[in-house]
């Protein structure tokens, strides 16, 4: 039976759309959701779904193609008139080009591409069509020089080229997700309203300056709030000129080591933000990676007073990981809750796109809990509440 739907699965997908096409509404559509390869009986019965859906009312379409033929997403099908209606569009490997009088997507709210078939003219065409965007997503390949969305609030860029010449004039934006090379401190305008951002950088060519990427984040975005840092390699040494971020409140660091290094280097995260209140780790060791003993910092008397939560995600007992959470408790006075968590603080626990999944992470076999109490309270004076979760 498996082996008769696997090569019959085009003819049933057909026959499916087929009679959804025909299908009778009372009630507005609200979501259409296809995953088909790009063949052209496939795409010839999509195209016939796709304007039944804008017939009655859509406002939601999901798409991604699979496959080697490229297909075009039908926008001729979607006039003014019944596009008015569509408020979210994800597309995943296909051709979207719209004609420079296109009075369509006007209503569109959220645009998600994903490893699209597009050149620069119509990413700019197609970006200029959507006038009330919040939510946009570029994950893949895409070219583009400037990003100009007075509306939008979330903007997410997953691994797109060209930055070197890419500006974002975004004065209304909330969140940015980005995964890519270094990020120019030209690359973003004036952006105020920036509390969420999330960075994981895949260039790999001056690994000695890493630490003063410390610096040029916190030039571009001076107003963040809540910060997430990847860090696959912890290739750090200290900065020349100490990064500050006066804003940051909440600071979440996922960082892949090799098992043998130490991780007392992350407290220069705290020195950088004086009223961090709190903090969030994930450690992933990784036996492969070249061994680095982390940043070189001055060891001085640092009391970091507005440090209130520390949270230890992947926590497994280990040495590194207790004489991290021992100086946390000598530095941090006020600290009012230490928890230890197995589980892993994963972005998509926050969001539901993500840069690429981590390499998978050596196991270990968690200590006791009283065991790695012990060793974390010895000659060690604090009030903070410790949880093991």
């Amino acid at each position: 039976m498996r082996d008769y739907f696997s090569t019959h699965r085009d003819h049933h997908f057909v026959e499916s759309l087929q009679w959804f096409t025909r299908l009778k509404r009372e009630t507005p559509l609200r979501r259409l959701s296809l995953v088909f390869s790009g063949s052209v009986e496939c795409s010839d019965v999509v195209n016939s779904a796709i304007a039944s859906a804008a017939q009655h009312g859509i406002s939601d379409i999901d798409m991604a193609i699979f496959g080697r033929m490229e297909y075009e997403f039908p926008w001729w099908l979607l006039s003014v008139c019944r596009s008015s209606a569509l408020t979210s569009l994800c597309l995943s490997h296909c051709k979207l080009s719209v004609p420079l009088d296109f009075g369509g997507f006007g209503s569109l709210t959220k645009l998600v591409l994903v490893q699209m078939y597009m050149s620069l003219k119509e990413v700019q065409v197609l970006l200029r069509c959507c006038t009330n965007l919040v939510s946009l997503h570029l994950i893949g390949m895409f070219d583009i020089r400037i990003l100009r969305l007075p509306k939008l609030k979330e903007l997410l860029l997953l691994m797109t080229p060209s930055l070197g010449k890419f500006k974002v004039d975004t004065p209304d934006l909330q969140r940015l997700e980005y995964c890519g090379e270094m990020l120019p401190t030209s690359t973003f305008q004036s952006i105020p309203c920036l509390e969420h951002v999330s960075l994981q950088f895949t260039d790999d060519i001056y690994p000695e300056y890493d630490a003063d990427k410390l610096e040029d984040i916190s030039t571009c975005f001076p107003h963040v709030k809540s910060l997430c840092l990847r860090y696959e390699i912890p290739k750090l040494v200290k900065p020349r000129t100490p990064a500050t971020f006066l804003n940051l409140k909440v600071l979440t660091l996922n960082i892949a080591t090799k098992p043998s290094d130490d991780l007392l280097w992350m407290f220069m995260f705290l020195i950088a933000a004086p009223y961090l209140a709190t903090l969030r780790t994930t450690v992933h060791y990784l036996s492969y990676l070249e061994s680095h003993s982390g940043v070189v910092w001055d060891d001085v008397d640092f009391q970091h007073v507005s440090l209130k939560n520390v949270e230890m995600y992947n926590f497994m007992g280990r040495d590194n990981e207790i004489g991290l959470a021992r100086l946390l408790l000598c530095r941090a006075p006020n600290l009012r809750y230490l928890s230890f968590n197995q589980a892993r603080l994963e972005e998509g626990d926050d969001h539901q796109l993500v840069p690429p999944t981590w390499p998978m992470a050596e196991t270990f076999s968690p200590r006791d809990s009283q065991f790695v109490l012990s060793k974390l309270l010895e000659n060690v004076s604090s009030s903070a509440r410790v949880v093991f979760i």
